[in-house]
């Protein structure tokens, strides 16, 4: 035994650059392995987290729709209650109290002091009859602070805590949370009915299916509306696009991992091949050379897999926190979980160690001739089989993606599909272009001697022969290219359309509102004290919305309106300039949505008879009686809309001018200097509310980074980890071409030639890797992306500067390594069997 040993550890002496290598890479492996495990576990929980800040800990929320005459009364509450399948049951009520200090009605909402309540709205104290928690910018604009006194239909409640503005998802809303039964009072008596609340916060008992009890509870009242957290549409979709971008992401690296292990090992391999080819001729058995092998395969694994764990270690708790002061990115890293790190680590060291053993165990198996003829052999077998598989997968492929496309069941299935085709299409061309590559660089040949020269002639040549032995390189390099695109490319479509959505809602930089539901602030006083302000360049308004109604013969149609100016709305360009808005009155004209338009067969310059309901003194409206307006010219109909109206009227008309102030569109020179000034003006309208572009888009993209920073780290350490083991086997596949090298030289070639052999023919790898990856990248993202079908933007930045790095690489580590072959000994070199 102890001479087996000794043989093992010889020849690890004898090979020992290989062996660190193969060690090196067994740690890179197991380090990217770890990290892509880790994040997957944590990922799911991250976002779940996320969607509990949003709907807190309830699995349901039940009750009826506002304009519903229906309520939840004492006694089907209690019979929800009462459901066996139910565990926690809190009740929310919601109304608009009066805030004094304003004289506006507040969006108020009552809740229980129990964890569903409080996971949801956010607050952490105790409620009483009392107390009060609003949101931090209402407390602001009432400069409110913790103890204070808030008066709200003239009785008194102290504020107890405030809550954060949720800014990241456009304009916040103000929001006041007291006691339930203080809420569910007023509501009683100003609805005059015996409402229990609102709406329930439900938790479903452990295990139950939160469908199968919505079901249960739609029985009780067929007009209850029930939503479900985890099928909230936003959620779900977030959910689908992260198990679809960690599955296929953890697949990619597992790719990655498999072929930087062969690239790796293939030099090792290839010289124990030969060594236990020499032993078994000198009579060393089977069992001898398997025990040498495992001896080898065992310590170099577990040196490996030891590394890879601990650079694992180190990585989770001092690397991401370094990045994030390095290049000011905020995020999150998650706790090591050291349980499943070290089962991920032992299912690792499994799994390589069967590889490290099953294709050098099967070498000493063989008659030692028929191994070293095995060794040699450079050309793939079976051409025509993997054309044959090549076509049939990508056959599979093309009816699978269609069928997620028009299949009934598409919602449900269509994810996993695409996620099938995907992986198809990436076996497909793993099978194929070992056969495609050399007669694609048969073709090249004669033009690349002639743009390139007589040494790039040499390097392809002798690249053609070998691409059974160089083939996993490219193929590495290909990989690393596809993580790259299809990570860059999803996560920069995610942040492009949160930028997107937000420039919907913030169509100038500056958005000035009331907090206030009818305010009494005069629309063109506060325009003109806006526009008078040093840096700002246009203002135009907008105002609530109204309810009107287009007088026929034969019936009533409603129309939601608000009032606008034309003439500054066209200055800021949110109105087009229209010929025959421009020359029609604008006391009299109307602007209508194309969508408005089309589906009540409206046309350019018809004229409407427009009216509203009629109320009584009470402002009750009088059913069945309508008061004329006048009459009004379609001056324009355009695509959209702000505030997703049916039409524009101007302040000036004669007919409509009720409608109170809704908020300002500013545009100026300094937009922080701007929010400061009109700040300034609450002195005077203590009711409006400032919003800025810039500071959504602040907040947005540090939510981004917290969501997604772990996986940018993770996506970076695989992509540098990569090009070390690629170059890494570059290095080890040239040095074994030392032999081919001195004969270079043996014929007349200068040592500038040869570098420019060893130059050519690795760039040649590179670019080859390159461009496979970038355009198998783009397709395997726009097969996933039909998940959602939309546009999707390609991070151009990323893929150039990895692809440069790439070549920059290569050719600083490959100088240096041709001018050391280049300057060696041409008689060692020629007697040198590289073995």
């Amino acid at each position: 035994m102890r001479t087996i040993q000794g043989v093992a550890f010889r020849l690890f002496k004898a090979n020992k650059f290989i062996v660190f290598s193969s060690i090196l890479s067994i740690a890179i492996s197991t380090m990217l392995v770890l990290s892509m495990m880790l994040f997957s576990f944590n990922a799911q929980d991250t976002l779940k987290n996320q969607m509990k800040q949003a709907y807190g800990e309830m699995d349901l929320s039940v009750g009826f729709n506002m304009e519903q005459s229906n309520i939840l009364t004492s006694n089907l509450v209690n019979e929800i209650s009462q459901n066996k399948k139910v565990n926690k049951v809190s009740k929310v009520s919601i109304t608009h109290l009066n805030l004094n200090k304003m004289n506006t009605a507040i969006y108020t909402v009552g809740v229980e002091n129990d964890y569903l309540a409080r996971s949801r709205y956010h607050f952490t104290k105790a409620l009483n009859k009392e107390s009060i928690v609003m949101n931090k910018g209402l407390a602001k604009a009432l400069h409110a602070k913790i103890g204070d006194k808030i008066l709200i239909e003239n009785k008194k409640y102290t504020l107890v805590e405030t809550v954060n503005d949720l800014t990241a998802t456009g304009v916040a809303p103000d929001m006041l949370i007291l006691n339930q039964q203080v809420v569910k009072s007023y509501t009683q008596s100003k609805d005059n009915s015996n409402a229990e609340a609102t709406y329930l916060l439900i938790k479903a008992k452990k295990d139950v299916n939160a469908l199968t009890l919505a079901n249960q509870i739609k029985s009780y009242d067929k007009d209850l509306r029930i939503d479900i957290a985890e099928q909230d549409y936003g959620v779900q979709g977030n959910l689908q696009s992260l198990h679809i971008f960690i599955v296929v992401l953890s697949v990619l690296v597992l790719i990655v991992t498999s072929l930087i292990i062969i690239s790796n090992f293939e030099l090792l391999l290839y010289k124990m091949r030969n060594q236990f080819a020499i032993m078994r001729s000198l009579g060393a058995s089977t069992k001898q050379i398997s025990r040498i092998i495992t001896i080898q395969s065992t310590v170099i694994n577990t040196a490996g897999i030891c590394l890879g764990f601990l650079l694992t270690f180190l990585s989770q708790r001092n690397l991401y926190s370094w990045v994030e002061k390095l290049f000011h990115i905020p995020s999150t890293p998650s706790e090591f979980d050291m349980g499943a790190a070290i089962g991920i680590a032992i299912l690792t060291f499994i799994v390589i160690q069967l590889f490290l053993f099953i294709p050098a165990y099967r070498s000493t198996k063989v008659l030692p001739l028929k191994t070293m003829e095995k060794n040699e052999k450079l050309n793939f077998s079976y051409s025509k089989a993997r054309v044959t598989a090549f076509k049939a997968l990508i056959g599979i492929s093309v009816f699978l993606i269609v069928g997620s496309q028009v299949l009934p069941t598409r919602g449900t299935y269509g994810p996993v599909i695409l996620l099938i085709s995907a992986v198809l299409v990436l076996v497909a061309f793993v099978l194929v272009f070992p056969i495609l590559l050399p007669k694609v660089l048969e073709w090249f040949l004669p033009y690349g001697q002639r743009l390139f020269g007589q040494e790039l002639y040499v390097s392809v040549k002798n690249l053609i022969p070998q691409v059974r032995k160089n083939t996993v390189i490219i193929l590495m390099i290909s990989s690393l290219m596809i993580i790259a695109v299809f990570g860059s490319v999803t996560l920069r479509t995610i942040q492009i359309n949160q930028q997107e959505q937000l420039k919907k809602d913030f169509t100038t930089p500056i958005l000035v509102e009331s907090r206030l539901d009818h305010t009494k602030i005069n629309t063109k006083e506060l325009t003109e004290e806006v526009e008078q302000l040093p840096d700002v360049k246009n203002v135009s308004n907008i105002s609530s919305q109204g309810i009107g109604e287009i007088l026929t013969s034969k019936n009533i149609t409603d129309i939601q309106y608000n009032l606008v100016d034309f003439k500054k709305m066209q200055e800021q360009g949110l109105l087009e300039d229209s010929p025959y808005m421009n020359g029609s009155s604008q006391k009299n004209s109307i602007i209508v949505s194309k969508e408005f338009a089309k589906s009540h067969n409206l046309k350019l310059g018809q004229t409407l008879h427009l009216g509203i309901y009629a109320e009584d003194q009470d402002g009750f409206i009088i059913e069945g009686k309508t008061v004329p307006k006048g009459n009004y010219v379609i001056s324009a109909i355009f695509e959209h809309l702000l505030e997703d109206t049916d039409a524009y009227l101007d302040w000036q008309n004669e007919g409509f001018r009720d409608e109170s102030f809704k908020r300002l569109y500013v545009n100026s020179t300094n937009t922080e200097a701007t929010i400061k000034e009109i700040e300034g003006l609450k002195t005077q309208y203590p009711e409006i509310k400032v919003s800025s572009y810039n500071e959504s888009v602040k907040e947005a993209n540090k939510m981004f980074y917290q969501r997604w920073g772990i996986f940018i780290l993770v996506i970076a350490t695989l992509v540098v980890s990569t090009m070390v083991g690629v170059f890494n086997s570059l290095v080890n596949n040239i040095y074994s071409k030392r032999k081919e090298f001195a004969v270079l030289r043996s014929l007349g070639i200068t040592p500038k030639g040869i570098r420019k052999v060893v130059l050519s023919q690795v760039n040649m790898y590179i670019v080859i890797g390159l461009i496979i990856g970038i355009i198998m990248g783009l397709l395997v993202t726009f097969i996933l992306l039909l998940v959602d079908p939309g546009k999707f933007t390609i991070d151009y930045k990323v893929i150039i500067t990895i692809g440069l790095s790439m070549l920059l690489g290569s050719t600083i580590i490959f100088s240096f390594v041709g001018n050391k072959i280049s300057g060696q000994d041409l008689y060692i070199e020629l007697t040198n069997d590289n073995k």
